[in-house]
């Protein structure tokens, strides 16, 4: 038996106020990243209550859930990542975070919930379906080590996925719309860490010091200039320095300082040249000034790019199974990085943007304080990925 477009949407709506209580109690419960035990819990305990295979533990509080059709149906895959940032959360109201300086400020309590609302729908249709399907809980997504953890530890021993889907919430897309991008969608991430020694002592006498604060600046501005003087300007880039920690009092000169920042680009040609000057910059400066730096790099994530074919594939079975939802096309890619492409290396696959947006409250940038989703919403979510999983094969 078919299952319709209209029973699709009946069962989507009859798991919605289950969804959005798991939304509600995940946003309050925040967990940083490799800190998603009791997330990990919740949703293993989920899982296995519909009687699907649950491993844990993979990758840190990775869990992996499976629900098997039929021995010679082939795989799909769904991801959602669980972790938390360490932002305050600044909105009053009932669900907000119960965890000082832990916020949900990424949406992903809100994928984990989708996903969760996906396993209660593909199970009631399990029988009318085509694939096999594995649910994918990520840790450590916000710092870009989730991924690459859950497949070094073997995540797909059993079973190899033909396709994997995943999507992010997207506050500047109206609610409740699908965003779909052939190509690049989200930019390669490299985090850096530099360390600056000198020699400390008295405000007074700068003479006798080395000072490190002089130096930071100088290092500073001239790593926001490579990207304006080094990088075509056709190539999309960006350096940003989120943190900076040095010094006691303000009638001290330190004698060592620390900053971190992160670099974002389309283009590994452009990756390469930055990653080059930055250590440079870095070291030289530090040397005219007679200091000494360390400098250490990070690959995060590589550009994101979705598979042209499936991506063409998900929009006409969208179109046909969801009609009811509004698809955009997005013209741009983001600077934003995202893990999910360590499971692209292998595995043909697409991210999605969902529209969370629906007025003031619900439109606050990604990591913002503020951030809140318009719930109803995750409807679509649930609906778009049902919709791929029990499409003919």
């Amino acid at each position: 038996m078919t299952v319709t477009a209209e029973q699709l949407n009946a069962a989507v709506k009859a798991v919605m106020p289950e969804v959005v209580k798991i939304r509600r109690l995940l946003h309050r419960q925040p967990e940083l990243s490799g800190q998603e035990q009791q997330t990990a819990r919740l949703v293993a305990e989920q899982c296995r209550a519909l009687g699907l295979d649950v491993r844990r533990n993979i990758g840190g509080h990775g869990v992996l859930a499976c629900l098997k059709t039929h021995d010679s149906n082939p795989w799909l895959a769904f991801r959602a990542d669980m972790d938390a940032l360490p932002i305050t959360d600044a909105k009053q109201r009932p669900y907000s975070s119960c965890t000082d300086g832990v916020s949900h400020s990424c949406g992903h309590d809100a994928h984990t919930a989708i996903l969760l609302g996906l396993v209660h729908v593909l199970d009631r249709f399990k029988n009318n379906m085509n694939y096999n399907i594995a649910f994918i809980f990520q840790p450590a997504e916000e710092t870009c080590q989730g991924a690459s953890a859950m497949l070094r530890d073997h995540l797909f021993k059993d079973i190899q996925p033909e396709q994997i889907y995943a999507l992010h919430v997207y506050p500047y897309l109206p609610a409740g719309s699908i965003g779909l991008r052939e190509g690049p969608m989200c930019a390669a991430a490299d985090m850096f860490d530099v360390k600056i020694q000198g020699r400390g002592g008295h405000a007074a006498r700068p003479h006798e010091c080395i000072d490190v604060v002089l130096i930071a600046t100088h290092i500073i501005q001239a790593l926001h200039q490579i990207v304006g003087r080094r990088v075509n300007p056709l190539h999309p880039a960006v350096l940003t320095i989120g943190q900076i920690h040095g010094g006691h009092a303000g009638n001290v000169i330190p004698d060592h300082i620390t900053f971190s920042g992160t670099f974002r680009s389309l283009h590994p040609e452009v990756h390469e040249e930055v990653r080059a000057r930055m250590n440079q910059i870095i070291r030289q400066t530090a040397e005219a000034w007679g200091a000494t730096a360390q400098f250490s790099l990070r690959q995060a994530t590589p550009v994101l790019t979705n598979n042209s074919k499936l991506l063409g594939q998900a929009h006409n079975i969208f179109e046909e199974i969801t009609p009811y939802i509004k698809l955009i096309e997005i013209n741009e890619a983001s600077m934003g990085g995202e893990d999910f492409a360590e499971f692209l290396h292998d595995i043909p696959g697409c991210l999605f943007r969902l529209g969370t947006g629906s007025g003031p409250e619900t439109r606050f940038p990604l990591h913002h304080p503020c951030f809140d989703i318009d719930e109803t919403s995750m409807h679509s979510g649930i609906a778009a990925f049902a919709a791929l999983a029990m499409r003919k094969s």
